[in-house]
This record gives C-alpha cells, sequence and structure tokens, in this order.
C-alpha cells in the first residue's frame, strides 16, 4: 500500500493546513486543501489519501496513536466537456473498512452521515466539504477542492518540473508531447503499449524504484529493461541545483484510471483502450498507485 501521509503537528499560534496538487499536461490541476481551524497544540494529526477507484479517494485522518478519527471516500469526476469537475463526498464503508481492517482500534471509523453532491467547479472556482470537531482541542476540519484549467501551469512548487515533454526510446521520437507544463515531488509519462514511468530525484521505499539514470538541465537520461532513454523538456527540470540523480520505477501493465488524462482539446473523450500520450505530477504516488 502506498502512504501518502502528511503529518501535520497543530500550532496554536495560528490556523494550520495542509495540501495536496495533481497537475496533469492537458492542462488539468486540482488542489486539495485540507484546514483545521485553530488547534491548541494538544493534537497531532495524519491526512491521508489513498487511492479507492478510478476516480476517487480515501482521505483518512489520524491521530497520533495510528487510530482513524475519521474517514471519507472523494469522488472527482472530469465533465465529458473537459472544463469543469464533479464532485461527490461518500460514507467510508464497508469496502473502506475492508481496506483498512482495525483503523479505529475495533469501532467503526467516524465518516460522512449520507452522500453529498458537492456540484460542478470551473477552473478557478472552489469548493468547500465541512468535515468533522474535535471537541475542545479548538479543531474544525474543512476540505476544499480547487480546480485550475490552464494549458502552461507557472508550475512554482515542486522538486521536479516537465515542460513540453517529448521522450525518445533508442533515439527515436515517441509520437505525441505534452504541451502544458506540469510540477511536484513525484512525476510520471503515460505511453500507450508501454505503461507508465514514475520518477522520483531519491529513493522511494514503497515501490522497487531503482537509481536508472540521471537528470541534466532540460534531459532526463535512463536505462530501463535495456533500452535507452532521453525526455527532453522545454525549461529546467531542477531548480537548484541543475543536474542530479533520477529514480525510476516502470510498470508496464499499468493503464490510467478514470478520465482525467483524455485530451482535452480533441473534443471527444478519450476510452481506455486509446488514451494518449501523457505526463502527470503529484505530492504523492498515491494519486496513481493503489498498491
Amino acid at each position: 500500500m502506498i502512504h501518502a501521509a502528511l503529518l501535520v503537528w497543530f500550532a496554536a499560534a495560528a490556523p494550520a493546513q495542509v495540501s495536496s496538487t495533481v497537475s496533469l499536461s492537458n492542462g488539468v490541476q486540482m488542489q486539495i486543501t485540507t484546514k483545521l481551524g485553530t488547534p491548541t497544540g494538544q493534537q497531532a494529526v495524519t491526512v491521508e489519501m489513498v487511492r479507492a477507484s478510478g476516480d476517487s479517494f480515501y482521505r483518512v485522518f489520524w491521530d497520533q496513536n495510528k487510530l482513524a478519527v475519521f474517514a471519507y471516500e472523494l469522488g472527482i469526476h472530469l465533465d465529458p466537456s473537459g472544463d469543469r469537475l464533479r464532485v461527490t463526498a461518500k460514507p467510508a464503508e464497508t469496502e473502506f473498512a475492508a481496506r483498512f481492517p482495525n483503523a479505529d482500534g475495533g469501532k467503526p471509523t467516524p465518516t460522512l452521515s449520507s452522500e453529498q453532491q458537492l456540484g460542478a467547479i470551473t477552473s478557478g472556482q472552489s469548493v468547500d466539504l465541512p468535515l468533522f470537531e474535535l471537541q475542545g482541542m479548538g479543531t474544525s476540519v474543512v476540505d476544499t477542492i480547487r480546480l485550475r484549467m490552464d494549458n502552461n501551469p507557472a508550475a512554482a512548487s515542486g522538486r521536479m518540473r516537465l515542460s513540453g515533454l517529448k521522450v525518445y526510446i533508442n533515439r527515436t521520437l515517441v509520437p505525441g508531447a505534452a504541451p502544458s507544463a506540469v510540477s511536484g515531488k513525484f512525476t510520471m509519462i503515460y505511453i500507450p503499449g508501454r505503461g507508465g514511468y514514475f520518477f522520483s530525484t531519491e529513493a522511494v521505499a514503497e515501490k522497487p524504484f531503482s537509481k536508472a539514470g540521471t537528470i541534466d538541465r532540460n534531459r532526463m537520461l535512463f536505462d530501463i529493461d535495456n533500452e535507452s532513454y532521453e525526455a527532453v523538456s522545454s525549461a529546467p527540470i531542477l531548480a537548484n541545483p541543475d543536474s542530479g540523480e533520477l529514480w525510476v520505477y516502470h510498470d508496464p501493465a499499468y493503464k490510467p484510471s478514470g478520465n482525467w488524462t483524455q485530451n482535452l482539446r480533441s473534443g471527444a473523450p478519450a476510452k481506455s483502450a486509446d488514451l494518449d500520450f501523457f505526463v502527470a505530477a503529484s505530492d504523492s504516488l498515491s494519486w496513481w498507485l493503489s498498491q
């Protein structure tokens, strides 16, 4: 299981929050921000997001004793028009309990009382989802989902940035290119017929990443399965320093779930069998990999 956990030590001085962002080369960028209210400093909470299905994720809130204080399933569906997200929040029930047995020490994990249709949001808009309070702790938890559609996102944060990426395998150009920039701690490339390639600048414990190459300014050079790869970006990949090690995990059987990766410029949704070459980035591997 990939655990994409963000540990937040509550501070009494100011309201606390933590964010997770995913960006795709088709221009979709989504951010989920958890606002924690004004904690008293007596509690520690871990916010974990794990893929549940193709278009949904479990949002799990753990305390310092590794017990779940709350959980729910967040469904995020890209509208066929490609210009809005439809957001649904569901209770975490039977399937969640099977996935996380004993999450709350044998008791049912607190969750939403019913399914909530949060409606559609377009670029630049956000929707708030009030979740729970911890009595006496000053903690009032709200998740905010924000959408941004941009052909050239700034990609100001994150360790790696891939812009206008072109990929060569054994010096032969792979059909397709990434028109928009993506940025995050982890980046990935999907090539139809070859699966997914996941990248990091450091070792990753949860998956068999190998130190397969290097980053040199605007190029990633690596060897996988006795083939040589060169991925060329239109801008430097790293901010400082401009060169470094490249860790790679290749899953030849990987196929994207949901419709997030459709080419929004084509005017029609892509089918799972003919998804385009695409590039993506995120703060955690759980955006793409469930186990």
